[in-house]
């Protein structure tokens, strides 16, 4: 069930979801389930980090997950999961996808649902989604990756690089600490109905360790796309040096002859009718012999 309109409706329920939370909406849902109201609140700051925290008969793991914002970019925010042997509080600032999915409304209120699966299933929900994500990410750093070298990556496409970066990043930060947290809860007595879902953990686990991988592989290829480029970009600029050096060389050569003859000295063949055309040819010996050792001392 969604929303804490009335609190006291869910009283007895198993699983209460409160969605981006009011002031009062916390203050009833804390005084009615006894939960912890900074535990709470600190769950409902955007840039809050994953964690595990214990306090009376409740355990609290803050974990994040994610969503496509309208703008089509990948974001995380926190979802805290309150939990003990009957019941199961979770508190997030967006609307957790496919939330309906994990568990229809009940006709007995949620009553006689098991917290601990509830649980994992919401985690698998997040699981899938990351997947998602995280595939998409892969095909567009493919698509990237295939247009590496030519004239068609640009600001945009590098720019695209440090987003896809920053969004495994964050994926990571929220995967490896619910990993953790749940090989935690499953040794805690109190929450023994972890036990009877072994399976389901494994299967949790399992998810988050290849979500964890494939997040840990796109970043090793979005590094190496970038020291390629790099590399690339680097090969080029040397070898547009060589060529400016190479034509202010030859350039130079012919530079030097004509000014020679520009000055107002006496200077041989300074009369004759052919000077010009020997000085031509002159720079040209000299501009192929200059080309010719250079080729074969490789300077270019």
């Amino acid at each position: 069930m969604t929303g804490i309109e009335s609190t006291a409706l869910y009283k007895n329920a198993s699983w209460v979801h409160a969605e981006a939370p009011t002031d009062d909406e916390i203050r009833e849902l804390c005084t009615q389930f006894d939960l912890h109201e900074r535990i709470i609140r600190d769950a409902l700051d955007r840039d809050e980090i994953p964690r595990v925290d214990m306090h009376k008969n409740y355990s609290y793991i803050i974990t994040r997950f994610a969503y496509k914002t309208s703008a089509g970019a990948f974001e995380t925010a926190p979802l805290l999961f309150a939990i003990n042997a009957k019941r199961l509080v979770t508190v997030s600032l967006e609307q957790l996808p496919s939330l309906r999915d994990v568990m229809p409304d009940q006709p007995d209120g949620g009553e006689h649902l098991d917290p601990a699966h509830v649980m994992l299933l919401i985690l698998l929900k997040i699981d899938a989604d990351y997947d998602q994500f995280i595939h998409d990410s892969s095909k567009e750093i493919r698509h990237l990756l295939e247009k590496l070298g030519t004239r068609n990556v640009g600001t945009k496409s590098f720019i695209r690089f440090v987003h896809i970066e920053r969004d495994m990043n964050d994926f990571l930060s929220a995967l490896q600490p619910t990993n953790a947290a749940l090989r935690n809860l499953t040794t805690i007595a109190s929450l023994a109905s972890f036990s009877a879902h072994q399976d389901l953990v494994r299967t949790v686990l399992l998810n988050n360790e290849q979500s964890i991988q494939a997040c840990e592989a796109n970043l090793k290829s979005v590094t190496s796309i970038r020291r390629t480029y790099a590399l690339i970009n680097s090969h080029n600029l040397d070898r547009t040096i060589k060529i400016l050096t190479m034509i202010s060389v030859f350039l130079a050569i012919p530079t030097m002859y004509f000014s020679m003859y520009g000055m107002n000295i006496g200077l041989p063949w300074q009369r004759s009718t052919a000077a010009f055309a020997g000085l031509m040819v002159v720079c040209l010996l000299t501009i192929l012999t200059a080309y010719a050792l250079g080729r074969n001392r490789k300077i270019f």
